[in-house]
């Protein structure tokens, strides 16, 4: 286990004092994950809440009869994830098995999709986050495990929390982030628990929900011009976003570290969870369309039970970085971390959009 993916299962009482770690390293787990990328033909992925655009599916007739693929559910619990890169089919309304589309033709679909999107605003940006992580260690013992970085678990544990922000649209204007709410423990397996209890039971979460009204949320560490304000003026099309991202690439303090794919997918991400106007969301589907090593796996399942198509690139050494987009909006869903089989790191996005009032959720 790598410093980026220590850093990702973090305890949660470290939140709000690595955020900024947590973008920073990132790359390095990346990197790791993407240094040998897979060449197969790249498939789907999708978001939050369902909001009112016409699907662009509906009218791509070889894509819509490829939502009705067999479903892969996503796990949390530890267990292995879909086979990366397997044969993926679907069965039309006559039983008739047909291949779901590959990953471009989906992400130009969701281009599409993305740009017919209307024009939102408001005084801030709301992003509901619900994240599942393996523990490594508990809480108490954080700091030797920092400086160990090696001795894990004898079990199987998982730890759930919800956090929600507030970013303000406005310059010198205070948001809000609420974290570690609904906070939960699952184990891989019924013999996991046991092995926790044969340990003394441990306590492997900590803290009640924490309320911060005095911070500066950043987008992303490794492109620190990158704000709430400054995302909304990004280039509307694929050849002048992909310049300005190649740009901050190059300026990048990880450039030299790590791959352009491995910025594009972590900045994606970052993007994608960033109020962007529809222009720039379709023109970062189309950036993504052209790169290599995606592939489909069709319809998933993401932690909330919402189904989209999952998209992932995968290492020889079964490391894969997967996101699941739904197919009606084009936006992200979830965005996962699997190691060997084991899912790591699964962040949900419960809900995002535009609100007028600190504590206020979007409206549907």
């Amino acid at each position: 286990m790598d410093e980026r993916t220590f850093a990702l299962l973090r305890p949660s009482e470290l939140d709000e004092l690595t955020e900024d770690g947590y973008r920073r390293r990132r790359a390095d787990d990346l990197a790791r994950a993407f240094a040998t990328p897979r060449t197969e033909p790249a498939r789907p992925a999708r978001l939050a809440r369902p909001r009112s655009r016409r699907p662009y599916f509906l009218m791509v007739g070889t894509l819509a009869a490829g939502l009705a693929a067999a479903t892969v559910v996503v796990t949390t619990g530890g267990g292995p994830g879909p086979e990366p890169g397997g044969a993926v089919v679907a069965s039309t309304t006559q039983g008739a098995p047909e291949r779901v589309a590959d990953a471009r033709t989906f992400l130009l679909a969701a281009a599409s999709t993305a740009r017919r999107e209307p024009v939102g605003s408001g005084r801030y940006w709301y992003v509901n986050e619900r994240t599942t992580q393996k523990v490594y260690n508990v809480p108490g013992e954080h700091t030797a495990e920092i400086k160990a970085k090696s001795a894990e678990l004898p079990y199987a544990a998982y730890l759930a929390n919800t956090r929600e922000t507030w970013r303000a649209m406005k310059a010198g204007e205070t948001g809000r982030r609420v974290s570690n709410q609904d906070v939960a423990v699952t184990f891989g397996s019924p013999q996991d628990e046991a092995a926790w209890k044969a340990a003394g039971s441990p306590e492997l979460a900590d803290g009640e929900p924490r309320t911060d009204d005095a911070f500066e949320s950043i987008l992303s560490i490794d492109n620190p011009s990158l704000t709430p304000r400054s995302v909304t003026e990004l280039p509307a099309g694929q050849d002048g976003l992909k310049r300005h991202l190649d740009d901050l690439w190059k300026r990048s303090p990880d450039s030299a570290g790590s791959g352009k794919a491995v910025y594009l997918w972590q900045t994606g991400v970052d993007l994608m969870t960033a109020p962007i106007t529809p222009g720039t969301r379709s023109a970062l589907f189309e950036v993504l369309a052209d790169q290599p090593g995606i592939t489909s796996q069709g319809e998933a399942k993401d932690a909330l039970g919402r189904t989209g198509v999952a998209l992932s690139s995968s290492t020889a050494d079964a490391f894969t970085f997967r996101l699941i987009i739904d197919p009606r909006t084009a936006e992200l869903l979830e965005y996962d971390v699997v190691e060997k089989g084991v899912t790591l790191l699964s962040v949900a996005l419960a809900d995002m959009g535009f609100t007028d009032r600190l504590g206020e959720r979007p409206k549907d």
